[in-house]
């Protein structure tokens, strides 16, 4: 009797462990039949760019970084290339190099002596001015023609780095504006004479020689005789005639130097006979702007066109070289003068430039 207690009470107890056992199990795979569910559940309500458990978008859909292109511009900076990225939907970053192609502007300077020099009376009548008596005298004594005037080559010589910062605020992304700096030569335009005008010049730097012997030796209190050394051949003195001395003293006296008379500033050839100025400017240049176009072409887009205004700020007013001159601070007139005074006032370069643009990635 005890035998058979023990025996139903064992096949309860492995009846009850049996059916314990199956609910679990039945339990196990509904509660994996329910992730799964859940799970098919989750991937078709989240966020396909979910890529990670605690929700972060992965960056490269941020539009950070994430598409570049090249581009070429024309404009007022010149011919250039740069790069552009996004980073974000509101900042763009361009970086190149733009410069200007040579071209050649030429103008017109007239020859004078230090003095003022009118050619024309008060009855309108063409006299001989003193320029051309010293030029006529000076062909006598040397056999050299001195023009009456120089041309002058003016062109620009400007190439730039830059590195500027689009900002898009508003939704359409085509208007933005522009902040950055642009970095590179501090020469901005160059002049000189023409390589014809050098014979011109060539004779008037033997005048302005012989100006200075004749008057070094009209002054010198130990040459009572007034000996004006022309050369020495094998050692032996070759001096200039007195009565064509004591002429050339007199004309020399009355007139002066040779060169380009512009106003408190007169211009000399220098030992290579030529006449040179330079156009300076700082080498940082900050800049500002603003353009119309689009954003760095991304998806089925490959190309984009840009249209941006701005200045190109100098950091004050250029410097017109001239020898160790800056010909700002002088008061210079005439042509010279008018060129001058352009520079002077440009406190600012306007920038105008095309972009077109091809997306890399």
């Amino acid at each position: 009797m005890n035998f058979q207690k023990s025996y139903v009470l064992t096949a309860v107890f492995l009846v009850f462990f049996a059916c314990n056992a199956a609910a679990q199990e039945e339990e196990n795979d509904t509660v994996q039949l329910h992730f799964i569910k859940s799970n098919d559940v989750h991937l078709t309500v989240e966020d396909p760019r979910m890529k990670l458990g605690n929700g972060k978008v992965h960056s490269g859909d941020k539009n950070i970084l994430n598409h570049m292109d090249a581009a070429l511009t024309v404009g007022t900076t010149g011919v250039g290339i740069d790069l552009a990225m996004p980073v974000g939907n509101t900042f763009r970053v361009r970086a190149g190099y733009a410069f200007m192609p040579s071209f050649k502007h030429t103008m017109n300077f007239g020859l004078s002596i230090a003095e003022s020099d009118p050619m024309y009376d008060a009855e309108g009548n063409r006299i001989e001015t003193k320029f051309e008596k010293l030029s006529r005298l000076f062909e006598e004594v040397t056999g050299r023609h001195v023009g009456t005037s120089v041309d002058m080559i003016g062109r620009p010589v400007y190439g730039n780095l830059k590195f500027l910062i689009d900002i898009f605020p508003f939704r359409n992304k085509k208007w933005f504006f522009t902040a950055g700096f642009y970095y590179g030569s501090e020469n901005v335009a160059k002049a000189y004479n023409r390589q014809e005008d050098i014979a011109a010049l060539y004779s008037v730097d033997m005048y302005n020689r012989m100006y200075e012997k004749v008057m070094a030796a009209y002054d010198d209190p130990w040459n009572p005789f007034n000996d004006v050394l022309l050369f020495e051949h094998n050692g032996i003195p070759i001096y200039i005639p007195t009565d064509m001395a004591d002429m050339m003293h007199q004309y020399m006296t009355s007139y002066g130097r040779m060169g380009i008379h512009l106003g408190d500033y007169f211009l000399e050839p220098d030992e290579d006979c030529m006449v040179r100025a330079t156009v300076k400017t700082k080498a940082f240049k900050p800049y500002l702007g603003f353009g119309f176009g689009n954003a760095t072409p991304k998806g089925d887009k490959k190309y984009g066109f840009m249209l941006e205004a701005g200045v190109m700020f100098w950091g004050g007013t250029p410097r017109v070289d001239c020898y160790g001159t800056d010909l700002v601070k002088m008061n210079v007139k005439g042509k010279v003068g008018d060129y001058v005074k352009f520079f002077e006032a440009l406190k600012g370069f306007p920038v105008i430039n095309l972009r077109i643009s091809r997306r890399l990635f």
